[in-house]
């Protein structure tokens, strides 16, 4: 196994914590899911850039590191459903949900035909959106723990989950058309 496949199933281990981490609440534990989080996106950017740098590009990467990414924006979102002053709102991240069901679906198909569907760059850029946007999140929810967050900050979260979504439904186009 490269490299790149150890670190996206790094990244797949690091969500299971993020969640877990926001599962258990308090302000360590947000901490630790904020810097695993981090983390995550970290290897996401690197297990690409190993991939392509080392020639180690494989079906599997092309295949793992999508998953990966929607182990980790999914767990985190339905986790940080549960702080109430957020607002995030379940239609949201519902509708993130389906569009990587169908997505998930789409690769079955185009595998049974012998394809391998990587991600393109709509689906890349989303999923940027996405991972910066939830670190934001990450990042006022521990200014809550510290009694610091502006009402703002806390509204916040509800666009930045709507964004997300509208990006991931246009990405699911770009998907279907493949």
């Amino acid at each position: 196994m490269t490299l790149a496949n150890r670190l996206t199933l790094l990244r797949v281990v690091l969500a299971v914590g993020v969640f877990v981490a926001l599962m258990a609440d308090g302000p360590r534990w947000h901490a630790a899911a904020f810097a695993m989080f981090l983390v995550a996106i970290v290897t996401d950017w690197l297990d690409g850039w190993l991939a392509r740098r080392m020639g180690t590009v494989s079906p599997f990467g092309k295949v793992a590191d999508p998953i990966a990414d929607k182990i980790l924006v999914i767990g985190t979102l339905i986790a940080l459903i549960r702080t109430k002053e957020l607002d995030i709102p379940l239609w949201a991240v519902f509708l993130i949900v389906i569009r990587e069901l169908l997505i998930g679906g789409v690769r079955v198909i185009a595998g049974a035909q012998g394809k391998v569907l990587a991600a393109d760059k709509w689906g890349k850029i989303k999923t940027v959106v996405q991972l910066v946007a939830i670190l934001i999140i990450l990042a006022v929810v521990l200014l809550k723990d510290r009694s610091v967050a502006q009402p703002w900050m806390l509204r916040s979260a509800s666009p930045l989950t709507v964004l997300c979504a509208i990006l991931a439904l246009s990405s699911l186009w770009s998907y279907l058309r493949q």
